[in-house]
C-alpha cells in the first residue's frame, strides 16, 4: 500500500482570543493565542496595528513581534483605540484578529461603547443606565446633543519623506500626502529640521507649504541635517514623518540623462518643403551643455537650435534632399556625457537617370536604350523608369513604356525616322526631371560588313572515308545577315540529295554525305550583304581528302577504275 503526504501551502489563519491587559496611562498590553492553522509553514512573526476610533485606517505598530504578547506605548490618553494582530509565515500575512471595543490608555479606563446604525447629519442625545442582578438603575444625566457625522481630526503623517537633491547650501525634500486627512482639507505642510547631533527641531518655513516638495536653503556646506514634515488642516497640525537618515548639504553630480516618453521618435520623415523638429528633454547636475551636429556635413542655414535648462531642439525649415541624414545631440557636464542620434528622411522626387544612351537599332522598327541609376533616390526606393520618345520635327513627347530595369527596347517605331528619347525615374513622391539622349537616333537596319570566325578552321585537313559524311561549319556575322555561297574549287555548290547547305543568323555549314573521290578538294566561302562582299579564298582553305576503301564495296569499284581489284 502506498501512502502519500499532501501539504498545502497557505497564509496563516487568524489569531485567537485577542485581549487587553495592564491598561495604564499611555500604555496597553495585548495578549493573544496563535492561529489554529499555520498555513503549512512556521509562523515567523506577528504584525500589530492600532486605529484611532475616529478614523478608518490602521497604522502599523510593529511587524517584528515573535511572541504572543506585545506592549504598546506612547498612546494618547485622550484617544480611544482599536487594536488588531495578524500572523505571518513565508507564504504571506493572514487575516487580522481585532479588539471588539475601543479603549483609552488611562489609569482607570471606563467602559466605552460604540453606537452604530445612526442617521448621518442628525443630532442625538444619550444617557446611560447601570444593570445588575436586581435590575436597571436610574439613568445618568442626558448628554449634550451631538451630530452623527464623519469625525474631524488632525491629519496623519505623510507616508514618506525623502531627499531628492542637494547642493553646497541647500537640500530638496519630497513627500507623499497623508493617507488620512482627518476628514478635512489639507491646508499645507510644516517642515522642521535638526542639524547634526542637536536635539532641538527648528521651523524651516514660516507659512505652510501647499506643495509636496520644498527646497531648504541657507544651509552650511558639508553639514548633516535631519528633517520632518507634518500636514495641517483646520483642526490643527498632524503627526510628523522624519527622513530615514541624515542628509548632507553638498553638490550632487549627476551625468546627463535623456527623458523619453511615448511621443518620442528617433526617425522623422518629412516631405520636401516641410519642416521637422528634433527635440529631447534632459537633466543632469550641473546642467549639461548641448551641441547639435550633422553626420554628413554642416547644419543647414535653415536650421535653428533652441536650448533651455531641461530641453533642447533642432528645427529645420523648408526641408530638401540636402537635409537627409543623421543628426546627433551631445550632452556633457562635469560628471559625464550622453549622445542621441536622430534620422531625418526627406520625401522628394528622385534625381534624373544618368547617361541615357541608345545601345543599338535592333530591327526594320526598334531601338535599345540603356541608362544608369540617379545619383539620389529622393528618400524612397525607385519604383520604375518612364521612357518617352519624340519624333524629330515635333514638340510632343509620348510615353512609350516603363520598366524597373536599366534598359528598355522601344518598339513599333517608324523605319527611316529620327527620334529623341528621354527617361524619368519615379518614386513615392513623384517623377524626376527627365534625362535626354545626346542626339537623335535614326531607325534603320544597321549595316555591318560580313565576317567569319576562321580560328578553328585555318590549315586543317578534313579527312573522310568514302561513303561517309563530312561537314564544314563556320561562325559568321554581319548586318543584315549575309548571303552565303559555297564553292568546291571553281564549282559553285547548291543543295542536292547529297549536299546540304544551312544558314542561320550567326552560322553557316555544308554537309556532304556518301562522300566519293570527286568530293575532295578545296572548299571556299563567300559572304555578301548591303555592307559588302567578302570571299575567303585564303583564310578559308578547307582541303578535303576522301580515303577510298579496298574491297568489293569501295568507291573505286563503283567507278571501275580500281587497280587493286
Amino acid at each position: 500500500m502506498l501512502t502519500l503526504s499532501v501539504k498545502v501551502q497557505d497564509t496563516p489563519a487568524h489569531c485567537r482570543n485577542l485581549v487587553l491587559e495592564n491598561v495604564s496611562r499611555g500604555k496597553v498590553t495585548l495578549v493573544w493565542e496563535p492561529p489554529l492553522l499555520d498555513g503549512g509553514a512556521d509562523i515567523t512573526n506577528y504584525i500589530v496595528e492600532k486605529r484611532d476610533s475616529s478614523k478608518r485606517s490602521y497604522s502599523a505598530v510593529t511587524n517584528k513581534c515573535t511572541d504572543t504578547t506585545y506592549i504598546i506605548e506612547d498612546l494618547s490618553e485622550k484617544t480611544s483605540y482599536f487594536f488588531r494582530v495578524s500572523a505571518e509565515n513565508e507564504n504571506g500575512i493572514g487575516d487580522p484578529c481585532e479588539t471588539r471595543d475601543p479603549v483609552k490608555a488611562t489609569e482607570t479606563p471606563g467602559p466605552v461603547k460604540e453606537v452604530t446604525n445612526l442617521t448621518e447629519d442628525i443630532e442625538y442625545e444619550f444617557r446611560v443606565m447601570a444593570v445588575n442582578d436586581a435590575g436597571i438603575g436610574a439613568p445618568s444625566n442626558i448628554s449634550i446633543p451631538i451630530k452623527a457625522a464623519e469625525p474631524k481630526d488632525i491629519p496623519c503623517a505623510p507616508s514618506v519623506v525623502c531627499v531628492s537633491d542637494s547642493t553646497n547650501n541647500s537640500i530638496s525634500l519630497e513627500w507623499t500626502k497623508p493617507v488620512d486627512d482627518g476628514g478635512m482639507e489639507i491646508l499645507g505642510y510644516i517642515i522642521e529640521m535638526m542639524k547634526g547631533e542637536e536635539a532641538e527641531w527648528k521651523r524651516v518655513n514660516e507659512e505652510a507649504v501647499a506643495e509636496t516638495h520644498y527646497k531648504v536653503t541657507g544651509l552650511q556646506t558639508g553639514a548633516e541635517y535631519k528633517f520632518r514634515v507634518a500636514a495641517v488642516n483646520h483642526i490643527g497640525r498632524g503627526e510628523d514623518q522624519e527622513t530615514a537618515e541624515h542628509a548632507q548639504a553638498i553638490d550632487r553630480l549627476t551625468p546627463p540623462q535623456v527623458d523619453i516618453d511615448a511621443t518620442f521618435k528617433q526617425t522623422h520623415i518629412v516631405k520636401a518643403g516641410g519642416s521637422v523638429c528634433l527635440g529631447i528633454h534632459f537633466r543632469g547636475d550641473p546642467i549639461p551643455t548641448c551641441t547639435w551636429v550633422k553626420e554628413e556635413g554642416e547644419l543647414s542655414v535653415m536650421s535653428e537650435i533652441t536650448t533651455t535648462d531641461g530641453y533642447t531642439s533642432l528645427t529645420i525649415e523648408n526641408c530638401s534632399r540636402n537635409d537627409i541624414g543623421k543628426y546627433t545631440v551631445n550632452l556633457e557636464n562635469a560628471s559625464g556625457s550622453k549622445s542621441l542620434t536622430f534620422v531625418v528622411k526627406v520625401m522628394d522626387t528622385p534625381g534624373p537617370p544618368q547617361a541615357v544612351a541608345f545601345k543599338e537599332v535592333s530591327r526594320d522598327n526598334s531601338v535599345s536604350l540603356g541608362w544608369l541609376k540617379p545619383e539620389h533616390d529622393g528618400g524612397s526606393r525607385i519604383q520604375c523608369y518612364i521612357i518617352e520618345a519624340r519624333q524629330k520635327g515635333t514638340d510632343k513627347w509620348v510615353v512609350v513604356g516603363s520598366t524597373k530595369n536599366l534598359m528598355y527596347v522601344v518598339e513599333k517605331l517608324n523605319k527611316g525616322e529620327e527620334y529623341d528619347f528621354r527617361v524619368k525615374a519615379k518614386n513615392e513622391a513623384g517623377h524626376s526631371q527627365p534625362k535626354k539622349t545626346v542626339a537623335p537616333v535614326l531607325v534603320k537596319e544597321p549595316h555591318i560588313e560580313p565576317a567569319a570566325d576562321l580560328s578553328d578552321m585555318a590549315n586543317q585537313l578534313i579527312t573522310c572515308n568514302s561513303g561517309k559524311t563530312f561537314t564544314i561549319d563556320v561562325p559568321i556575322s554581319g548586318r543584315p545577315t549575309p548571303k552565303v555561297t559555297w564553292k568546291l574549287e571553281e564549282m559553285r555548290l547548291k543543295s542536292s540529295d547529297r549536299v546540304t547547305i544551312k544558314l542561320t543568323k550567326d552560322r553557316t555549314s555544308i554537309s556532304v554525305r556518301e562522300a566519293m573521290r570527286g568530293d575532295g578538294g578545296k572548299y571556299y566561302l563567300t559572304l555578301e550583304n548591303a555592307a559588302g562582299t567578302r570571299t575567303f579564298p585564303k583564310e578559308l582553305v578547307a582541303p578535303v581528302t576522301i580515303q577510298e576503301q579496298r574491297g568489293k564495296n569501295s568507291v573505286c569499284c563503283f567507278l571501275k577504275t580500281c587497280h587493286f581489284c
